[in-house]
């Protein structure tokens, strides 16, 4: 196992990449992406990096909704640094959904990303842990996290939880998985254990008991 990082290059050198990116997705109509990045620091990097870009076109740049929303911070709060970044992504169609973001925030971001309003979503796995909204493309900026001791390859049960968000229910015939290279192109083995290994099974416990203090 590696314990190299698998961010090789900085967020603004893979600026340029994610812009090419997002282009052919447009063009392919394959818009919006959830672009997995398993770091809240990288999520915010990577979004930044974009500059300018716009992904709205105007009648929809209207539709967004954030000064009412907003309106629920109280005096100071609503120029927070997070508050105001956040705020001029979504303008742009660019969100950004991680632990670290405020919970008024993340509601927004979801709301918007619901109503297609956001067209790409970068996120941590956590996206992917209970909230039900599928995209039309799922991208992984990389395939490999951090489990606190070292840096390794994503679990079968990791990657189909994450990639099962792409393909919406109704909308789609099917849903677009792409993974980044940014270094060396994952070893065939590897990335077989990870796309068809078998999840670790999910174990559910229920435990009813008295309370001593309850009449």
């Amino acid at each position: 196992m590696s314990l190299t990082s698998p961010y090789p290059h900085s967020s603004f050198q893979d600026a340029g990449l994610w812009r090419s990116l997002l282009r052919v997705l447009q063009s392919r109509d394959l818009l919006p992406v959830v672009a997995f990045t398993l770091s809240r620091g990288r999520c915010d990097e990577q979004a930044a990096a974009l500059g300018s870009l716009e992904l709205l076109p105007a009648p929809e740049r209207s539709r967004v909704f954030l000064l009412r929303s907003l309106q629920r911070l109280k005096g100071s709060d609503r120029n927070l640094p997070q508050v105001l970044q956040v705020s001029e992504l979504l303008q742009r169609g660019i969100g950004v959904h991680h632990s670290g973001v405020l919970p008024i925030l993340k509601e927004v971001v979801e709301m918007l990303f619901s109503q297609g309003l956001v067209k790409v979503l970068f996120a941590t796995e956590t996206f992917a842990m209970g909230v039900n909204m599928p995209a039309r493309t799922v991208a992984f900026d990389s395939i490999r996290k951090h489990d606190g001791s070292g840096w390794r390859d994503l679990l079968p049960g990791e990657y189909v939880q994450m990639s099962g968000r792409a393909g919406r229910r109704g909308l789609d015939a099917t849903g677009t998985v792409i993974i980044l290279c940014k270094g060396p192109v994952p070893d065939m083995a590897d990335l077989h254990r990870m796309l068809m290994g078998r999840p670790a099974p999910l174990c559910s416990q229920f435990r009813l008991s008295h309370c001593p203090h309850c009449p």
